[in-house]
């Protein structure tokens, strides 16, 4: 009995270390999500803007030769920039991205991967998928220094003709409780699909005053509008920005997702702990009740036995 009862104290000992670490990671977590859901919110609004700015300059293309970015190559490998975090202990975070973005480049006859993120770079690794760059160490803090350089290299590849189609994959921040995998293809971009960009406007998270259907310059024409040297070089300009802006938001709410995520594990961990240490101190108790008791019979036992 003395056994049992000491090893349900380590058992307490030990489940109550772990929820000391749980609710600290939790606490790590919210105050890390606040700065990272206010870096996403400030993004979306430049983001936005860019998406409009490319829908106007779509409308001025018209016959125009086309630059670079907007004329498709002859390759057929597809590569993906796949977003996912450093570290674990994050829920189904990164599990359920990766099977996502599994079941999207299973589909493409030849594909290549850039991945952002420890788990990621371990996952294709293992599955011996074209790994043509990683970034591994900044999944909960991101930068714009690493998107532009994630689409630096994207960008030159295409150019190069060594990819065909560039899209990048990533957990997009919906709620504390809710992250979305999802999919934006970057490059080569046509007219249409410029004029089309308005889709990708954050109506669910975004608090300003930009309306999709319309857009900030209305539905206007542009033909009064004059473009100097020309729309398509503008464009040309402008799509590598865009891109730039596109992976850093997806840096970014990746990061959010992340964070989140992990607060909810933590969370569920920390309640969890709660549960087993009181039914742990309930097993002690009546433990503890059976020795006194046990203790009672043997005195009375031997005092009836004297006399």
């Amino acid at each position: 009995m003395a056994d049992s009862m000491r090893d349900i104290k380590r058992r307490i000992k030990s489940v109550t270390s772990t929820k000391q670490i749980t609710h600290a990671m939790q606490l790590v977590a919210s105050a890390k999500l606040r700065k990272a859901r206010s870096l996403a919110d400030a993004r979306r609004a430049y983001t936005n803007y860019i998406i409009e700015t490319m829908h106007m300059i779509a409308g001025a293309l018209g016959n125009e030769e086309p630059n670079a970015f907007l004329k498709p190559n002859t390759c057929e490998k597809d590569l993906y920039i796949v977003v996912t975090s450093d570290k674990g202990l994050a829920g189904g975070f990164n599990s359920g991205l990766l099977k996502f973005a599994k079941e999207v480049m299973d589909k493409s006859k030849e594909c290549a991967v850039v991945v952002a993120g420890a788990k990621g770079l371990d996952f294709f690794k293992r599955r011996n998928y074209e790994i043509l760059g990683s970034y591994v160490g900044e999944s909960d803090e991101a930068s714009f220094a690493l998107a532009s350089s994630i689409g630096k290299a994207a960008t030159t590849l295409f150019l190069e003709g060594k990819v065909g189609n560039v899209y990048v994959i990533y957990n997009r921040f919906v709620s504390v409780i809710s992250q979305k995998p999802t999919i934006v293809k970057l490059i080569p971009l046509s007219r249409d699909e410029m004029m089309h960009k308005g889709d990708e406007i954050d109506t669910d998270t975004f608090t300003g005053n930009v309306v999709p259907s319309s857009g900030t310059f209305g539905d206007e024409k542009v033909n009064y509008m004059i473009f100097e040297p020309s729309a398509s070089r503008i464009a040309e300009k402008l799509i590598p920005s865009y891109i730039d802006n596109a992976i850093y938001g997806a840096l970014l709410e990746s990061a959010a997702g992340e964070l989140a995520s992990r607060r909810m594990a933590m969370e569920n961990a920390t309640d969890n702990a709660n549960e087993i240490i009181d039914e742990l101190s309930l097993d002690y108790n009546r433990a503890r009740q059976g020795a006194i008791t046990q203790e009672i019979t043997e005195i009375v036992s031997g005092a009836n036995a004297i006399q």
